[in-house]
């Protein structure tokens, strides 16, 4: 059973600071965003085949081009466009299937594994130097807070961002 949320905060106070974590969310999103553009521009790629590749190493099967165009929430002409450029780029590769020869499967080449091992690893270091001037009690309460946020934000989107329940 949960215990029941405490507030203690007069309703004009809360949905100040509501509003506060709004502005600063919209800000974090736009900021990661050209960041992320940043770091996967490094290394000659764009966020969708960055995004694409990392769905694809994760998963650790091949998908069909319809089932990565679900996965990465593109539509399937937009997939083919960003596929068509990885393999280009040596990134990813093609394959017939063997159970139906009819379905084409994509899979990430060792190469466009080591791509995103790189832009992560870029990332990585980059965050670490972000995160420096914070303490560590500090850092551990952020991470708490943000997992939480998370998992929130999870379960509105599991129920169809209905605001007025």
């Amino acid at each position: 059973m949960e215990r029941p949320v405490q507030r203690s905060l007069p309703g004009t106070e809360r949905r100040r600071h509501v509003g506060d974590v709004s502005r600063v969310l919209m800000q974090l999103s736009w900021v990661a965003q050209k960041q992320t553009a940043f770091s996967v521009a490094q290394h000659a790629l764009t966020v969708p085949q960055f995004l694409t590749l990392t769905v694809l190493i994760r998963s650790r099967h091949a998908y069909s081009m319809n089932q990565l165009a679900e996965a990465t929430h593109q539509d399937a002409a937009t997939m083919t466009g960003v596929i068509d450029r990885l393999e280009r780029l040596g990134l990813v590769e093609r394959a017939r299937s063997r159970e139906d020869r009819r379905m084409v499967l994509v899979g990430p080449t060792p190469q466009g594994v080591a791509v995103v091992q790189n832009v992560k690893r870029s990332r990585d270091e980059m965050l670490m130097h972000l995160f420096a001037p914070l303490s560590d009690e500090a850092l551990m309460q952020l991470s708490q807070h943000l997992e939480q946020l998370w998992q929130l934000l999870e379960a509105q989107a599991r129920q169809g961002y209905d605001c007025d329940h």
